[in-house]
Order: C-alpha cells, then structure tokens, then sequence
C-alpha cells in the first residue's frame, strides 16, 4: 500500500517531464545523438520540490486529463484526490525529514496510496484506469533502468 503511494507520488513527480513541450529538432547528424526524452537536470528536481500541493495537484490533473482524456466531471473529482495525496506527502516529508527515516517515511506513503487508488478506481472508467496503470509501469521501468545504469 505505501509502495502504491509512492510510485503514484514518483508518478506526479516525472509527468512533469512528460507535460514539458518538445525541444526543438535539429538536422544534421548531431540529431540522431539527441535524446528522445526530456533530461531531468537537478535544477528542475529542486524546483519540483519547492511546488505546493495544489500546484502539484494541478499539474498532475492537467497531466491525467490530457493522457486519460477525463471528463469535465472527472476532473474536480481527480484534482481532489490528488491534492489530498499530495498534502499527505507533504505532511510524512515534515514528520520525517532527515534522510535517515527515508524508509519509514517511504513505509507510511505506501500504505496511503492504495486508498488514492482506490478512489481513483471509482472515478475512472476501466479503460483510463487500465492506461494509468500503464502510464505508472511505464515511468516505474524508466526511474528504474535509469538507476541500474547510474550504479554500474
């Protein structure tokens, strides 16, 4: 359940990337060398740290509403749930700020994200749930492999 809660809040965290508008193309052979992915540089982590929930609510609702194709209704329904996973985050990061309680931090926001799921399963149809966890393997193998790469 806290491993839910945090792969939903990691999921916030990189949709950030994936909302940004493409970079520019260019031509010549130093285009086949670009990256298909927007590089998340420690700037823009620091950045997404400093947001307030609602702003991540925000982002992360405009994010599932281009992606899941919501509903007018859909929407306030998410952002709510959103906002109140993103005020709890908010809430275990001042209980537990020093790195060393990272694991019971990380511990308690699993627990909370089966709830968020849950809520969101009731908002969403089959098939934009079924997307969303799509969306959520898809960003989990990407943080992942990108972690097995730094370590060797």
């Amino acid at each position: 359940m806290k491993k839910s809660l945090l792969v939903l809040a990691s999921l916030v965290f990189a949709t950030t990337s994936f909302a940004q508008a493409p970079a520019a193309t260019t031509t010549g052979p130093a285009a086949t060398h670009l990256p298909t992915h927007r590089v998340t540089r420690p700037d823009d982590l620091r950045a997404r740290a400093h947001q307030t929930p609602e702003q991540r609510a925000d982002h992360h609702t405009a994010m599932l509403t281009k992606r899941l194709n919501l509903s007018a209704d859909q929407q306030p329904k998410v952002h709510q749930i959103l906002l109140a996973q993103a005020q709890e985050a908010q809430a275990l990061k001042a209980k537990y700020p020093g790195q060393d309680q990272h694991q019971a931090r990380h511990q308690e926001m699993k627990a909370g994200h089966a709830k968020y799921q849950a809520q969101l399963q009731s908002v969403l149809s089959a098939d934009q749930y079924g997307k969303l966890q799509a969306l959520r393997q898809e960003h989990h193998r990407g943080e992942h492999g990108a972690r097995l790469k730094a370590k060797s």
